[in-house]
């Protein structure tokens, strides 16, 4: 048996034969080289770089003016990017590129943004306490005891107006447009004579308002109509008329007796609160 120090050992280890390194020792000797000669280091584009130079300068152009005005300092030029600029070194962190975008942006986040944003705050409160309060006709409340909206009245008068038989039965006499309701409608509509308080009864007619049939009277004040829309109330409580105003016409609604009255014309709205008040003092 040959010993280890023998001569005559034909152990390729021991006769001064080198064993070829490993793949691992190679891949790894292949790698290291490629980093240190830069070959796996790509440069951004041109164009790329172009954009981000233009998007700093234009957040600096917003917000170096406010902030040199106050102390008459120049605004300083916005950070060029260099071509060649290289990644830091593994291992040893650059934090300035960070700071420096901290810095440039600061003053536009906080002062041109933040500006804007408080701006848009202060009008929208501006527009919301400026802001009238909604018209009666327009609450819940109208809509629960009357069931209708004064657009339904509207849409119901011109509607009429535009039709080739505005009025069904036509008639200046109470005792005869009364009883014509009779078997036309659940209801009996109270029907009042105000020719001397120049508001003549010219008859009457039914329409569809509200989801119901309901009874329409028509009066005249000079060469207005005036139409008033008489049904049973939902809520049996009176309530005292108001009058408003919707399209180039004015409304006047109110309960009374069990009735919901609406009254609406294009004449003057005081010519209709003295038709309102005439009516009421009849009834």
């Amino acid at each position: 048996m040959n010993k280890p120090d023998d001569p005559n050992d034909t152990n390729p280890t021991t006769q001064g034969v080198s064993i070829a390194p490993s793949a691992a020792q190679s891949e790894a000797s292949t790698l290291g080289k490629m980093l240190r000669d830069g070959s796996l280091r790509h440069d951004a584009p041109q164009s790329l770089r172009e954009r981000l130079r233009d998007e700093l300068a234009h957040a600096e152009r917003h917000a170096s003016p406010a902030a040199d005005e106050g102390n008459g300092t120049p605004a300083s030029p916005p950070p060029e990017v260099k071509p060649d600029a290289r990644p830091p070194k593994a291992g040893r962190p650059d934090k300035r590129p960070e700071a420096a975008w901290g810095l440039s942006l600061a003053p536009w986040l906080f002062g041109g943004a933040g500006g804007a944003i408080l701006g848009g705050l202060a009008v929208a409160m501006a527009l919301l306490v400026a802001r009238p309060p909604a018209p009666p006709q327009d609450t819940p409340e109208a809509q629960t005891t009357t069931g209708l909206q004064p657009q339904e009245i509207v849409a119901s008068h011109v509607r009429a107006l535009l039709s080739q038989h505005p009025i069904d039965v036509i008639s200046t006499d109470q005792h005869t447009v009364k009883p014509w309701f009779n078997g036309r409608i659940d209801y009996a509509p109270p029907v009042i004579d105000l020719s001397a308080k120049g508001f003549p009864l010219e008859g009457g007619r039914l329409d569809y308002v509200g989801g119901r049939t309901v009874a329409v009277l028509v009066y005249r004040t000079d060469k207005h109509p005036i139409d008033l829309y008489v049904f049973p109330a939902r809520d049996k409580g009176a309530a005292a008329p108001t009058i408003t105003g919707a399209d180039g016409y004015a409304i006047a609604r109110w309960r009374r007796g069990g009735m919901t009255y609406w009254a609406i014309t294009d004449a003057e709205a005081s010519h209709l609160r003295v038709f309102v008040e005439a009516l009421q003092a009849a009834t």
